[in-house]
């Protein structure tokens, strides 16, 4: 009996020192970046005996392999042995997280967080996922959390600082901010998010302050030099704008249309006229129907004295800048007119769409309709009869209708007379 025990416990020491000596070499694997090694000796070890801790560290090298679906598998295997391990629960979050799933991610992440209360990485990383759902009071909730119980960390003073900005806590954001870029000058997001913290009217100063001392950390960066030109522009201050868009272009600045727009609005204002219409020149190119290209175009050339381009460019710039539909609206306001016989208000706007949209010819025939019900003088149904057909033509929905009044009404007035 004593000799089949004596079996049994060294059979058990083997084991347990085989599967020691299994686990040390899969570790060993994976410090030396053998992770195609250490799978295939995880895979051997998990059809021997799985265990939680085996398919975690098969996890683990799938998320370094950044093949984030396998890993979740991994995880998910892993919890089956340990549902309450908080360690898998938040990877298992955290993977979710970066595959897009962020609903799912915020309940591993609350889970891990009961197991372990006080672990503010946990929390800081639940934070991060509400701000990635622009959930982001509930965000600035666990961040304000974090401050009060560690006010050092520069990187979750950002998350608040942010989420402070986006609640309204504008006063908050900004001492946030500034402590950032105190402790590390180099953050550079961070010069853009302070920028814009500020108030255009009320801290002007500030904002080039905080841009200048960007410049001198990045010097000649084409983003802060924007920034500036922005500000400029923001507040009319033309020629620095112009300037200082013009050093953003040289500082390899892309040539986004609105920037060039901003651009030719600023040298038009400082009274470069000719630079100023050769600018918006290249934008009309880019984009003939842009009303704003056309009234600027209008503009320069009336500084210049040619009245005719100036007329119709900004006839044409009229014409562009109202939507398709609004003609749509004094239509739909003219039959509503029509519907209660207010008949003057509602040829008025019949006329006002039809001025709005000339394409749009049944809104004459709805004109001469609406004056055969409305005036004793028949005449102008008939007129607008005629035009509706000529300005129509074979493209005309009611034609029979409208010539069959026509005769009708060419009949009336010969008998009236």
């Amino acid at each position: 009996m004593k000799t089949t025990k004596h079996f049994l416990l060294f059979i058990s020491i083997i084991g347990i020192s085989f599967v020691s000596f299994s686990q040390e070499k899969i570790d060993l694997l994976i410090l030396n970046k053998n992770y195609e090694e250490a799978l295939t000796e995880i895979e051997i070890q998990i059809n021997k005996n799985s265990s939680a801790q085996l398919f975690y560290k098969q996890g683990l090298i799938y998320n370094n392999l950044q093949n984030y679906q396998e890993a979740l598998n991994s995880y998910s295997a892993a919890l089956q042995f340990e549902p309450n391990n908080s360690e898998i629960i938040a990877d298992m979050a955290e993977g979710l997280s970066i595959l897009g799933n962020h609903y799912d991610a915020v309940t591993y992440f609350k889970k891990a967080i009961e197991l372990e209360p006080e672990n503010l990485t946990l929390k800081g990383k639940l934070g991060r996922v509400y701000i990635n759902q622009k959930k982001i009071k509930p965000a600035y909730d666990i961040f304000a959390e974090i401050f009060t119980k560690d006010s050092s960390n520069v990187y979750w003073n950002k998350q608040l600082a942010y989420c402070s900005f986006r609640v309204g806590r504008r006063t908050q954001a900004i001492s946030l901010y500034e402590n950032v870029l105190e402790v590390n000058p180099r953050d550079y997001g961070t010069y853009s998010n302070l920028i814009h913290s500020y108030s255009t009217k009320k801290e002007p100063d500030r904002i080039i302050a905080t841009i200048d001392k960007g410049l001198q950390q990045f010097p000649g960066d084409a983003a802060l030099i924007l920034e500036r030109a922005n500000f400029y522009f923001k507040t009319k201050n033309y020629e620095p704008a112009m300037n200082e868009f013009e050093n953003y272009f040289a500082a390899d600045g892309d040539s986004i249309y609105e920037i060039v727009m901003n651009c030719a609005i600023s040298t038009y204002f400082s009274e470069d006229v000719n630079k100023a219409l050769k600018i918006l020149g290249s934008l009309f190119k880019a984009n003939p129907y842009d009303p704003f290209v056309q009234f600027y175009m209008s503009l320069c050339n009336k500084r210049l004295k040619n009245f005719e381009e100036a007329e119709s460019m900004m006839q044409w710039a009229i014409e562009m800048s109202i939507p398709d539909y609004v003609s749509e609206m004094y239509h739909h306001l003219g039959q509503i007119f029509g519907q209660q016989r207010k008949f003057k208000e509602s040829i008025e706007a019949l006329q006002k769409s039809y001025e709005i949209k000339p394409n749009n010819h049944e809104v004459l025939f709805e004109i001469a309709t609406t004056y055969e019900e409305f005036n004793s003088n028949k005449t102008l149904a008939l007129n607008y009869y005629r035009i509706y057909l000529e300005e129509a033509s074979d493209g005309a929905k009611n034609v029979n209708y409208a010539l069959d009044r026509i005769t009708k009404l060419k009949e009336d007035l010969f008998f009236e007379e």
